[in-house]
């Protein structure tokens, strides 16, 4: 979420820099992610009116063109094919800076002087979406009205110099993905009054209807729509947004397009109520109808691709097809046109699980989509509309119907959670007064009556007596709790016999040579082959991922072999002339193959050496299997070879069994081998050890 500062700061006084207030914010939970002016490298660039064209004497593409700069009238030479005599343009006049660190100086352009450069939207580091009209490949052409502006710097003009914060929204936190919500934050924050201009806007006195204009709503899926408010605005008239609420728009990182499309994302972008405008004319039967949607039903939206539709997706339908995709997008449809007459608002609430899993089956994930799967307040839905039509009437755009229909079957639950200052303070290891308690959560919007809280009606998250503790210690100040052990008896804790024997193993391999390695437990069925188990071997029963990153990725190990020979291999690649590696990881195995009805998956824990290098062989590897053994104290046990293991080399391998010490129960058995992959290699031998 984006927000310019001076947004902000009509919901409460910011008396402090930017940076600390994002700060201040972040420790308050609301996580700033960064803070950015685009007018920060632009310099001496100003508003010139065109007075004359001429051509190039010299030169077929170019022109000679004279500019009012305000202060003095100046020669520049373009060869821009967009411009003509009266337009009102950016100029980058004589040792100005443009982003990008480029500098510009008068000079000679064929023999004629060049006094500055007219510049493009891109040149100013601005996007070409975000100022309708204007070409990617041309002049910037402002609007004639700013001719009032002439000299001065575009920075100012374009607004430029406003402060923009990004914020990382969480989840739990739909609420502030809106100016209104932000501005609350910002005022508990910095402990200022929170002037929210726009408090009343549910109590506007309205007639409730049936029907308007002979529109009627009907919702046949209230499990996944809460709610559904709309209005009818007559004799609407379409044009350019003013520039106050384009400038907030562009900040917020959308392209304003037209007055109506506008005030529906400015009030979204303000209250954090998503809304739609219809083309009356275009709802066929002038009926509205919140369903699900057919099998295979088709709806061209208005990014003008057709999208497929199935029985699990809420759309937003006329008598005879959809005519927008509930919560996602509207449908080209019903899009507002230059002709226009009468609109409907629609300000609804729909299931945000569905439109979450909508708009990722469709690929569509929209502003309006990502506010409604974090659960939107029922209860904004008819604030939200109401904020539409009072823009209506600021900006001139039509005369709107004093009546409303409100189909709410699905009324949001009003929640109360039972506290004290003593739980709190117990939960929290702190000791905030009542009174301090109270205070916090009033400045919050969260009623307290006796001991009981009121979360008000946008913050749906606030369920129990930890979410109210949250709320009090975020504002109190998390760097205000001090260092404490647990109390309660609690010991501390201690390694287990396993643990120790890690710690042993690891010890002595780093003593003899060996560097540690880490790898992942994820193999292909590739690997399983290059080591040459077959499918018949135990090894072969692998678990699969069902979602899987990648075919690379596909099954749990059963060996940590393949892993380690990858590590080797690339040592080996990369020159490196003597390596001694081991691991301490686990194994999957699937014996009794019921891993698919619920059943734990045998998980033994492995040490794996291996190494190659001058000097060294399967003798090397086999003593320092033997070191393993002797410093577990385990001196019983025998070397064989292991003929029915195919993996291995057939005359280089052995297979170690020992039985239990005395202070253990667990059946010990190793193998170590020469690989049938690195046997055309010299001196390359791998060992492995089960544990």
């Amino acid at each position: 979420m984006k927000i310019g500062i001076e947004w902000l700061k009509e919901y409460t006084d910011i008396n402090v820099e930017p940076k600390e207030l994002a700060d201040k914010l972040t420790m308050t939970g609301s996580k700033v992610e960064s803070i950015e002016q685009k007018g920060n490298d632009i310099k001496n660039v100003v508003v010139g009116k065109i007075l004359e064209i001429v051509k190039h004497p010299d030169a077929d593409k170019l022109v000679v063109t004279k500019v009012n700069v305000g202060t003095e009238i100046v020669q520049i030479v373009t060869g821009a094919e967009n411009i003509k005599e009266n337009d009102i343009v950016p100029i980058a006049k004589d040792g100005s800076e443009l982003p990008g660190e480029v500098k510009i100086k008068k000079g000679e352009l064929r023999g004629v002087l060049s006094c500055g450069m007219m510049c493009s939207v891109g040149e100013l580091g601005l996007n070409v979406e975000d100022y309708p009209g204007q070409i990617e490949h041309g002049i910037m052409i402002l609007p004639p009205n700013y001719e009032t502006f002439l000299g001065m710097d575009i920075v100012e003009v374009l607004n430029l110099k406003e402060d923009i914060i990004e914020f990382e929204i969480t989840s739990n936190r739909p609420d502030c993905l809106s100016a209104e919500g932000l501005g609350r934050e910002a005022a508990v924050t910095l402990g200022e009054e929170f002037k929210n201009p726009h408090k009343d806007l549910e109590n506007i006195n309205l007639s409730k209807v049936d029907e308007i204009e002979g529109l009627k709503v009907d919702i046949e899926a209230s499990d996944l729509c809460y709610r559904y408010v709309c209005r009818v605005v007559k004799n609407v008239k379409i044009a350019e947004s003013p520039d106050w609420m384009k400038r907030r728009l562009i900040a917020c990182g959308m392209r304003p397009i037209n007055n109506i499309v506008d005030i529906t994302n400015y009030v979204m972008l303000e209250l954090g109520q998503p809304m739609h405008a219809f083309d009356i004319n275009s709802i066929e039967g002038k009926r509205i109808s919140v369903r699900r949607a057919k099998e295979n039903e088709v709806i061209k939206t208005l990014d003008g691709e057709e999208r497929n539709l199935n029985t699990e997706m809420l759309v937003i339908a006329d008598k005879a097809k959809p005519v927008a995709v509930a919560g996602v997008m509207g449908g080209e449809n019903s899009e507002i046109e230059k002709d226009t007459n009468i609109i409907v608002f629609e300000s609804a609430v729909f299931n945000g699980g569905s439109v979450r899993i909508t708009a990722k089956n469709l690929g569509l994930r929209t502003e309006s989509s990502s506010r409604y799967e974090k659960g939107l307040s029922q209860e904004n839905a008819l604030r939200a509309i109401n904020r539409a039509v009072e823009l209506v009437k600021i900006l001139g755009a039509g005369e709107a119907e004093n009546s409303y229909i409100d189909v709410y079957p699905t009324e949001q639950q009003q929640n109360k959670i039972e506290i004290t200052s003593e739980k709190i303070n117990d939960l929290l290891g702190t000791e905030v007064s009542k009174e301090d308690i109270t205070k916090i959560l009033n400045s919050l919007d969260i009623k307290v009556e006796g001991n009981t809280v009121i979360p008000p009606y946008f913050r749906q998250d606030l369920e129990n007596l930890a979410d109210i503790a949250e709320e009090v210690l975020r504002i109190y100040g998390y760097d205000k709790l001090g260092s404490t052990l647990p109390s309660g008896g609690i010991t501390l804790g201690l390694k287990s016999k396993g643990q120790k024997l890690e710690d042993e193993l690891r010890k002595l391999l780093v003593g003899i040579g060996y560097s540690e390695i880490c790898t992942y437990a994820l193999i292909n069925e590739k690997d399983l082959k290059k080591c040459n188990i077959s499918q018949g071997d135990l090894l072969y029963k692998t678990i699969n991922i069902k979602n899987k990153l990648s075919e690379d990725y596909s099954m749990m190990r059963t060996t940590t072999v393949p892993s380690i020979l990858q590590a080797i291999s690339t040592n080996f690649a990369k020159k490196n002339k003597d390596v001694n590696l081991f691991e301490i990881a686990r194994v999957y195995n699937d014996e009794s193959g019921n891993i698919e009805k619920g059943e734990v998956p045998n998980e033994p824990q492995m040490v794996t050496i291996a190494a190659y290098g001058e000097g060294k062989d399967f003798y090397t590897l086999k003593g320092d299997v033997e070191k393993i053994l002797e410093s577990s104290n385990v001196k019983r046990y025998m070397v064989q070879k292991d003929e029915k293991n195919k993996s291995m080399h057939p005359r280089k391998n052995c297979k170690n069994m020992y039985w239990k010490r005395r202070d253990s129960s667990i059946r010990r058995s190793s193998s170590c081998s020469k690989s049938k992959l690195w046997s055309k290699r010299k001196g390359l031998s791998c060992i492995y050890l089960f544990r």
